[in-house]
Order: structure tokens, then C-alpha cells, then sequence
């Protein structure tokens, strides 16, 4: 079976079974890696969490790196949502930009659990062994960083310099986000915050020398 053909039987197998259970799978799954990390939960974690036999887990998904790439997208789209709610329409290239790098700070403390999760899922994608067919299949879901994702709203009308630039900047404020995300405790949120204003300002004084 070539791999194109393995990856239609995954799809079939998988990816179709848009169920009630497929969604409980998925959010029982988003609960449990916030909670204790991907690596560190099981299929039968989440089947418990999600109320359903791990057989119903294993008809939907081969293992848990696949539930995870759906809570990032869902994940992913939350902050990509909440961005551009705060884009105006109309906008592109360098004011685009302006926003949606303001944006992604005014949104964080509402989409803490999101950045979080991005990061922790990136990592995980980087350093995860899966097998052929699985790979093919996050390859075929064109995986992108939220840096990337962020980029879409400018970079087509922007010469390639500046591009290059605003990008730079938005992996600068993504990856500082994401790594407040994954290390500030409740118990510390003054210095968090006090943290997140300092990225702020670096980043947002890089965008007006553009």
C-alpha cells in the first residue's frame, strides 16, 4: 500500500468520525494535557475523562499525539480568533501588522491556557517520534507555529525585508508569551504581568523604528 494510500485508509479510519464521542475524546484530552503534560497522559486517561471505553478512544484516534494535534488546533484557531476580532477590517501590510502584534498582547491574559498549551504541543511536535503514516498525516494538516499563523495577516503585502522583520518581532512576542504561559504560577502573577509589560514594550518600541 503506497503512502498516499495509507494515509487516505488513516483519514477514513479516523478523521471522518466527526461523533459526539470524538468530541468528548478531544476535550477530555485538552483537560488532561494542560493538567499533567502529552507525554505524560495516557489513552486511558482520557477515556475516562471523556466517559468512553478506550476502544472508542482507539477507533477515533492511534494515539495520543493525534488528540493533541486537535487540541492545538483548537488551541491555535482560540488565539487566532481572538486576534483578529481585534483587526480591524480593511487593514494589511505594515498597519496590520501594528495590530495584530498589539493584539496578541491585549488577548493573552484571556487566552493564557492557549498560548500554554501552544508551546507545550510545539515542543512536543519537535521532539516526538510517530510512526510513517502518522507523520504523513501532521504533515498533510500543514502544522504551523502560532508565529506563522500570526504572520498571515501581513506578510503577503509587505516587501520582503520588512516581512522578514515584523516577523522576527512576532516569533519574539509569541515565543515570550508562550514561555510566560508555561512558567508563571498563579501564585506569581504580579511578576508575570510585569514581565509581559516589559515584552510588550520591547517588542511594540522594535514595531515603530520599522
Amino acid at each position: 500500500m503506497g503512502a498516499s494510500s495509507k494515509l487516505r485508509k488513516y483519514r477514513s479510519d479516523h478523521e471522518d468520525l466527526n461523533t459526539q464521542s470524538r468530541s468528548a475524546i478531544i476535550e477530555a484530552g485538552q483537560v488532561l494535557f494542560l493538567e499533567q503534560g502529552i507525554a505524560s497522559t495516557t489513552m486511558g486517561e482520557i477515556a475516562e475523562q471523556a466517559g468512553v471505553s478506550r476502544v472508542t478512544v482507539y477507533r477515533h484516534f492511534p494515539e495520543c499525539g493525534a488528540i493533541a494535534l486537535e487540541v492545538y488546533n483548537r488551541m491555535l484557531e482560540s488565539v487566532l480568533e481572538a486576534v483578529r476580532a481585534e483587526v480591524p477590517a480593511g487593514v494589511s501590510g505594515l498597519d496590520a501588522a501594528h495590530h495584530c502584534l498589539n493584539a496578541l498582547f491585549a488577548v493573552y491574559p484571556a487566552q493564557e491556557s492557549a498560548f500554554r498549551f501552544c508551546a507545550a504541543y510545539s515542543s512536543y511536535h519537535a521532539i516526538e517520534e510517530r510512526s510513517d503514516e502518522l507523520a504523513e498525516w501532521y504533515d498533510a494538516r500543514e502544522f504551523q507555529g502560532l508565529p506563522e499563523a500570526c504572520g498571515q495577516f501581513f506578510g503577503a503585502h509587505l516587501d520582503q525585508e520588512t516581512a522578514g522583520r515584523l516577523m522576527a518581532l512576532t516569533d519574539a512576542a509569541v515565543s515570550g508569551l508562550c514561555g510566560l504561559a508555561l512558567t508563571g504560577a498563579p501564585q506569581n502573577q504580579t511578576n508575570v504581568e510585569s514581565r509581559r509589560r516589559n515584552l510588550e514594550e520591547m517588542v511594540l518600541g522594535r514595531l515603530e523604528h520599522l
